[in-house]
């Protein structure tokens, strides 16, 4: 039987510096980690530049002339602090309380016994609430991306240890199925730039390419579907809102169907999107891939917009005059 080859120097410096943020965050109480973050972030975006345009590109392209240049700018310090919080709480994901919108859907979706499928975009505290989903019905997997460092791996998993879920690799598509057979709930995030075998639907108002796996397993399996996201209340506080349950057509899997079924899911997360707009992971190439296979840069992004959205009351009382 052959062993796991050695993990790699690169691997190993990676872990290194792993280890090292771990311990800083979870250093002292909550607040003062939150302070810690905060200055980590604020160093972020010195460094992390081609996020940082594209966060700019991406904002620009969706509300355009409704933002002010200096209000654009305060919304991606935002969403930069928003990321940063988000990896530090799901390091310290048993801290974040929570309350709930919307739970009985969950549990009126999850008692007729089909299955569900979650889906979710990254907005707020996603970690924590895989975690809140996990506690409130079982059994429970999500899909997940594999590390590509098998030490980072390591150590993922273990903080996620307690979230009473079960993680599925997206490449692993025997367990994907036989999860959906038994009718498990079953977790997808659905915003991602997905470059090759995704779906074209708006999302936003901008045509993105789309995962075409949680469409295409609710109408295979006839599960509904359900939109959750967690956002931050304040710091270590959470809202679990669970929105309302999309039925997939009947008549089995179709690319019409899978590419209808995939707007609507997309649909469903654009109201959250915009009301809480600092939340959201606007540092995300999220609409490079496009439909004819070709790659945006982030200055072609800035123009392909002709309708921007409006943004919400709440973020332009945050944002104030910029």
């Amino acid at each position: 039987m052959s062993s796991a080859p050695p993990p790699r120097l690169k691997h190993r410096l990676e872990w290194l510096l792993l280890k090292g943020l771990l311990g800083l965050v979870r250093a002292g109480d909550l607040p003062s980690a939150y302070r810690r973050v905060r200055r980590l972030a604020a160093l972020g975006r010195r460094i992390l530049t081609s996020e940082w345009a594209w966060a700019n590109a991406n904002l620009a392209m969706i509300y355009g002339a409704h933002l002010t240049p200096g209000q654009r700018e305060k919304l991606v310090s935002l969403a930069f602090e928003n990321i940063f919080f988000s990896y530090m709480e799901s390091i310290r994901v048993h801290e974040i309380a929570f309350r709930d919108e919307g739970l009985e859907r969950l549990h009126a979706v999850h008692g007729l016994g089909r299955g569900v499928v979650v889906v979710g975009v990254h907005v707020g505290c996603w970690e924590p609430g895989l975690k809140r989903l996990g506690g409130q019905v079982s059994p429970t997997a999500i899909l997940y991306r594999h590390a590509n460092n098998p030490l980072s791996e390591k150590t993922f998993m273990g903080l996620r240890a307690g979230y009473g879920v079960e993680f599925i690799s997206r490449q692993n598509t025997r367990e994907i199925v036989r999860a959906m057979q038994a009718r498990k709930v079953m977790g997808f995030m659905t915003d991602i730039n997905t470059r090759e075998g995704g779906v074209t639907a708006p999302f936003l108002g901008v045509p993105a390419q789309c995962p075409p796996g949680p469409a295409r397993l609710a109408l295979k399996f006839n599960t509904p579907i359900l939109p959750i996201i967690a956002t931050r209340a304040g710091w270590g506080e959470a809202v679990f809102r669970v929105g309302e349950p999309i039925e997939p057509q009947a008549g089995g899997v179709s690319e019409e169907k899978v590419v209808a079924l995939t707007g609507a899911i997309n649909a469903a997360f654009v109201p959250w999107v915009h009301e809480f707009a600092e939340q959201y992971n606007w540092l995300h190439a999220r609409w490079r891939a496009r439909p004819d296979g070709s790659l945006w840069r982030p200055e072609q992004a800035v123009l392909a917009n002709p309708t921007p959205a409006q943004p919400s009351e709440r973020v332009l009382r945050l944002l104030g005059n910029g």
